[in-house]
């Protein structure tokens, strides 16, 4: 072999020839890149969207008022079937009405005071007289006024109202015992005492003659015979009964 030919041997291709695998991995890389410009550009862009929605509709809030005032038709406005207001100002009606009622209780003739009674227990005997002077008491062995009038009757006989009035009290009166207190005009109150059975009660109103009780006992009185202890009292001071009985 001469020198002017090449030896094959030792000969190499000048340029190695291209990778295809290569090829396509930049491609794929160039593609991502792409992808994620365009995601980051569609994020901006919706970002930038919703903080000026957001600004507009706070800028709407602050121009709109807290609350809408509710309109109230006037005088003219109001419908045909409404009441008329009246001018006149409430304590003038009030006035008006109170002027009204005094009126009418005026008309109403007032209950003549009471000057006569009945007796409490029917064709019972006095057996213990009303006295301001002091009396010797078996049961309390004392001396003391009798402030009103004992009436003889048995246990159990029947008590009736002396005059009409309202019932004012039903109470234990200490040593008087189970007693009933009626008003009569005039200022007149009777006192029951010494009850066994009290048919009425605080506020009921009662005609002369009506049944209010029993006859009991009173305890202050207890070493006496039975009987029903009467007293007529007026601006706190204890009458004689024996005046008012026909």
């Amino acid at each position: 072999m001469s020198d002017m030919e090449p030896n094959l041997k030792d000969w190499k291709p000048a340029g190695k020839k291209p990778d295809g695998s290569r090829g396509r991995r930049g491609f794929f890389v160039a593609l991502a890149v792409c992808l994620a410009a365009v995601g980051v550009a569609a994020w901006s862009a919706y970002d930038g969207v919703s903080q000026y929605r957001d600004t507009a509709a706070s800028t709407i809030q602050s121009v709109q008022p807290e609350s809408t005032p509710v309109l109230m038709p006037t005088v003219s406005e109001a419908p045909a079937s409404s009441a008329p207001v009246s001018s006149a100002p409430a304590s003038s009606q009030q006035a008006s009405s109170t002027q009204k009622k005094a009126a009418s209780a005026a008309e109403k003739p007032a209950a003549a005071a009471v000057t006569k009674m009945s007796l409490p227990v029917k064709d019972a005997a006095v057996q213990l007289a009303f006295s301001e002077t002091p009396l010797y008491s078996k049961t309390m062995q004392d001396w003391r006024a009798h402030t009103g009038v004992d009436f003889a009757a048995e246990k159990g006989a029947s008590v009736l109202a002396a005059a009409d009035g309202t019932v004012s009290d039903v109470s234990v009166q200490g040593v008087m015992g189970q007693t009933v207190q009626i008003t009569h005009a005039g200022g007149l109150i009777t006192w029951y005492c010494g009850l066994d059975q009290k048919t009425v009660q605080k506020g009921d109103t009662v005609k002369a003659g009506d049944k209010i009780g029993t006859v009991g006992t009173v305890p202050g009185e207890a070493a006496d015979a039975s009987h029903l202890h009467f007293a007529v009292q007026k601006d706190g001071a204890f009458l004689d009964p024996t005046s008012y009985f026909q």
